[in-house]
């Protein structure tokens, strides 16, 4: 992989716009790659140089930085372009509204640095389960056009003592490298309250480590933690977010949103608000895969477009899950 030294001369070269510079250092990497057998970052960087200057994302360069990787060589991040904008989400208004302003903020950190403001930089998305928070998160880094380093939880947390805190460490310090929204999904796994009597010492070691990193890290990028189960979270981490937004189940009219947005895509003479109706206590994802399952088998019939018969076949499956789940934990 590219020396550390050699990306840090890349990333400069490439904000202070020098070109003859950029170049020769990128191709110093693309012939140690080559020499090294790395093939597949000497192919990523050769795509690069033939970009125009005028699109090349700072960030898209520093993702030649090799990921942090746990004992076992895994990476603990899962690095993804999103795929998803908030047009692609129903959140309720006043979600969206604190959303657009913390976006607002990120863009315009500079101006804010200048009035001795820090923009907000850790966020806990709160509620129930499929309620819209994981892709309210990469909708968020859509809208900032950063990538969205999503923390492979299974990996960090680790049975050797001390090594969960140093995977961690790893993964913030991997922040320093440009602009990422980095998503802690199902916080609650890694952060439980420290008097919970059945958590043993090095994980009250970790939400310890944790909580010092959150508070004294300095980065451009943003942090994303979702929890099903907030209150398992030790309460000192609540202070730590510089925002808290919650996520209920969906609305009638966000129902309605959803299903209507789900098959906008398609023929259909479906009355969205009519359906949501009876969809009463049903999540988001729990509405989508209605919507979903109804255009599964609009394609298996061959249809043109998907009927009432179609979303009620996905109804009746929706309510056979929920059913199945139900006497499952009872």
């Amino acid at each position: 992989m590219a020396r550390s030294d050699q990306v840090k001369a890349l990333l400069r070269s490439h904000r202070e716009g020098d070109e003859q510079r950029f170049r020769a250092t990128a191709e110093e990497i693309i012939e140690d790659a080559r020499r090294k057998r790395h093939g597949l970052l000497a192919d990523e960087l050769e795509a690069i140089l033939d970009e125009p200057v005028r699109t090349r994302r700072p960030t898209q360069l520093a993702t030649l930085r090799p990921l942090p990787k746990g004992r076992d060589e895994t990476p603990l991040l899962d690095i993804r372009q999103p795929q998803r904008s908030l047009h692609d989400v129903v959140l309720s208004a006043a979600s969206r509204e604190v959303l657009l302003g913390l976006i607002a903020e990120q863009r315009t950190a500079t101006a804010l640095h200048a009035h001795g403001i820090e923009p907000r930089r850790s966020i806990l998305f709160a509620g129930p389960s499929g309620t819209g928070k994981s892709a309210t998160a990469e909708a968020v880094a859509g809208e900032l056009g950063w990538p969205l380093a999503r923390v492979q939880l299974a990996t960090v947390v680790s049975s050797y003592l001390g090594e969960t805190a140093k995977n961690l460490d790893q993964i913030f310090s991997f922040l320093q490298n440009g602009s990422w929204v980095l998503l802690f999904d199902e916080f609650d796994m890694l952060a439980r309250d420290r008097n919970d009597r059945g958590d043993h010492g090095e994980l009250k070691r970790v939400v310890g480590a944790l909580l010092q990193l959150i508070e004294t890290t300095t980065t451009d990028s943003l942090i994303i933690a979702t929890s099903n189960h907030a209150n398992l979270l030790d309460s000192a981490l609540w202070r730590r977010f510089d925002e808290v937004v919650g996520f209920d189940l969906p609305t009638l009219e966000e129902r309605a949103e959803l299903l209507d947005m789900k098959l906008r895509g398609v023929i259909h003479d479906i009355d969205p608000l009519a359906v949501a109706a009876r969809l009463d206590g049903y999540s988001h994802a729990e509405v989508e895969a209605c919507a979903l399952d109804s255009i599964r088998l609009m394609v298996h019939d061959l249809a043109r477009g998907v009927t009432e018969a179609h979303l009620a076949y996905g109804i009746n499956r929706m309510e056979e899950r929920r059913r199945i789940i139900r006497s499952s934990l009872d």
